[in-house]
């Protein structure tokens, strides 16, 4: 009876209630529409429903391969999640329904390939962003470095400065001496 409490009302044309399902009027056009609902939806058990939810998230839309089938707002991604529905009533396995589209579309229906190229699809973003943060972390400490330490050629000026500098100073304290 949850199914009749979302079955329009004909002869009160408002949604019924599903506690006196349009006060007792059963008529064709009700009958009819239940029928359609109830054949059309394809009834999942929870482990059936799971194992399509599953495939869903697994699988791209073969129209763009950018987005789930779940997700998709396609035709083609309609028809493949009702294609989905009929293969996990009838009792296919997840890897049995993933294997049928991998033979149908090939390793590019998959979200996430199967094997160590998913891994290393994952990883490889990871590797990349501590290397290159090492590189800018070791650059930005040469940086601060040689700002620290004046260059060879301003050391000698200074060091040629302060020699004639002591050496004036010498002769005139001898020059005072004498």
């Amino acid at each position: 009876m949850f199914i009749l409490s979302f079955v329009p009302c004909v002869s009160r044309r408002s949604w019924g209630t599903g506690a006196d399902f349009c006060g007792g009027n059963r008529d064709m056009t009700t009958s009819l529409a239940l029928i359609l609902l109830t054949s059309s939806a394809g009834i999942l058990t929870v482990p059936q429903y799971n194992v399509a939810a599953q495939v869903e998230e697994r699988l791209l839309a073969p129209c763009c391969y950018s987005q789930a089938v779940g997700e998709h707002m396609s035709a083609e991604a309609a028809q493949m999640r009702q294609e989905i529905e009929q293969m996990a009533a009838s009792g296919q396995s997840e890897a049995a329904i993933i294997e049928h589209y991998k033979a149908r579309y090939g390793e590019r229906i998959l979200v996430v390939p199967d094997g160590g190229m998913g891994r290393v699809l994952f990883i490889l973003p990871l590797i990349a962003f501590f290397l290159l943060l090492t590189i800018l972390i070791s650059a930005l400490r040469r940086m601060v470095r040689a700002r620290a330490r004046p260059s060879a050629p301003a050391v000698q000026k200074e060091l040629e400065r302060l020699r004639r500098e002591f050496s004036e100073v010498i002769e005139r304290e001898l020059r005072d001496m004498a």
